[in-house]
């Protein structure tokens, strides 16, 4: 039993064991063109995706250096196929979101010794629609152009680590960091058996009696260039996703990006002017509506109750906007999420916005005015009585919550949000049997943010409905 053990764990790569310092790798993958009638398609005799992948220029591609022996490497095929090196403890053997790989054979030009070096492929249980080089490879046979422009280098994240060992008498080098594809990819390669999870090139693990080495990453780069370089990530995939490896300054990769940076820039700035604008209309009318208008027609006699309803609501109202702001930067901050942090910030600037819109408005005669059956009740908010008001009515917190507990929990208000409730998990069951969304791929908190938005507007219906019954006489 113990000598099966240690097989099976022979089997086994670790990527922490077996360091070699004095072994270098050099890649250097420059803009090729890719033939559309030179691609093989998986079948259940060929095996695996493969296409030609021609040097058009006398450059070699690939640098191992052995001790201080360098060989040099030209690259003349690809290949994608299932994983096959499902064996790599902590990087295949815990991350199901590895699906494939893409090897790349190499020959030397002075001998017939082949190199072959495999890349990961890993795709996220969220729905991804951007094309990398890869994306684009696999869908050459389905494209309307005969070409495509494949640049490797710019898909090609930082290595953690390459595992090198001997098959055949051919070198097998397979990077731990795996490379990004899209949604589409992943089911080409899951959905089609043909793709195939073993190959005739090599086998998973050195052959018997051989044993393998680890290059760490500070002996992986990308060949040196006299061009100035700067660091950039490479268009579709984001910077939490990949360190990506030093390009021109001036490569198309480094506009494309600058284009990208800037066209996000210029969407959230325009829907930043789209938010001020449905702010600065929407938010006067709910307040004029709700709090304005409710504190009037509860106290249509009592001034001093009035403001003071008026002064509680707004202590609860910052209360509420304190506590959403503080959550989303702190959670943001905890998984370094920049996206909840942004939204935190931009909360924070709607409070203090509305705020000083609604101080405005409160100075309009208008704003202040609501008609109670036929009547009109007027607040100043400049009346001697409105400025004997105490800063902090805490006694009034309390009344007010109450108010609108009461108002939530009748009977008809909660059969709307039981109502809207059902109709939504039909909504989403619906989506889910017709296959539109997956369960994996749902982001939780864009999903409770949905819940939430939803029950805000269901509330907001529910207090104007009130209201207006209320002005009305008929409740």
């Amino acid at each position: 039993m113990n000598n099966l053990y240690s097989i099976l764990i022979m089997l086994n790569f670790d990527p922490n064991k077996n360091k070699d310092f004095e072994n270098h790798i050099i890649i250097d993958y420059p803009r090729v063109t890719l033939n559309k009638n030179e691609a093989v398609v998986p079948t259940a005799s060929t095996k695996g995706f493969s296409i030609s992948y021609h040097n058009s220029s006398s450059e070699n591609n690939f640098f191992y250096t052995e001790k201080v022996t360098q060989s040099n490497y030209m690259h003349t095929k690809m290949y994608v196929h299932e994983l096959i090196h499902y064996n790599i403890t902590g990087v295949t053997t815990d991350n199901d979101n590895i699906v494939g790989e893409l090897i790349i054979e190499h020959t030397t030009s002075s001998t017939q010794e082949k190199l072959y070096t495999c890349y990961l492929l890993e795709t996220k249980s969220l729905l991804i629609t951007d094309e990398t080089e890869i994306d684009k490879m696999l869908a050459i046979t389905d494209s309307q152009s005969t070409t495509l422009d494949f640049e490797l280098n710019a898909i090609i994240p930082k290595q953690e680590s390459c595992i090198v060992y001997a098959d055949n008498g051919n070198k097998i080098c397979v990077f731990t960091t795996p490379i990004q594809i899209n949604t589409a990819s992943k089911q080409k390669i899951e959905d089609n058996a043909n793709f195939g999870n073993v190959t005739t090139m090599f086998g998973n693990y050195p052959s018997e009696g051989e044993s393998y080495i680890v290059i760490p990453s500070n002996n992986i780069s990308k060949r040196d260039s006299e061009e100035i370089h700067i660091d950039c990530s490479p268009t579709g995939a984001s910077e939490e996703e990949q360190n990506t490896y030093n390009i021109p300054i001036n490569s198309k990769m480094a506009t494309e990006s600058q284009e990208s940076d800037m066209m996000k820039t210029t969407v959230n700035f325009g829907i930043f002017i789209l938010a001020m604008i449905v702010s600065y209309i929407t938010v006067p009318l709910l307040y004029k509506n709700l709090i304005i208008d409710g504190s009037s027609i509860a106290f249509s006699i009592d001034e001093k109750k009035r403001f003071t309803r008026i002064r509680a609501a707004d202590i609860l109202i910052s209360l509420g906007m304190f506590m959403a702001v503080s959550s989303l930067v702190s959670a943001g901050g905890a998984k370094d999420d920049y996206q909840l942090i942004s939204i935190g910030i931009f909360t924070f600037v709607f409070s203090i916005l509305s705020y000083g819109l609604i101080q405005l408005k409160k100075m309009e005669p208008a704003f202040m005015t609501t008609k109670v059956e036929g009547q009109n009740i007027t607040s100043d908010p400049v009346s001697d009585t409105a400025l004997r008001i105490e800063a902090f009515p805490f006694d009034d917190l309390w009344p007010t919550i109450s108010v609108v507990i009461g108002i939530f929990l009748s009977e008809d208000n909660v059969s709307a949000f039981v109502g809207a409730f059902i109709i939504g998990l039909n909504i989403f069951f619906a989506l889910l049997m017709f296959g539109a969304i997956e369960l994996e791929s749902i982001r939780w908190g864009t999903f409770t943010g949905i819940v939430t938005g939803t029950f805000v507007v269901i509330s907001i219906i529910i207090a104007l409905k009130t209201k207006f019954k209320a002005q009305l006489g008929n409740v």
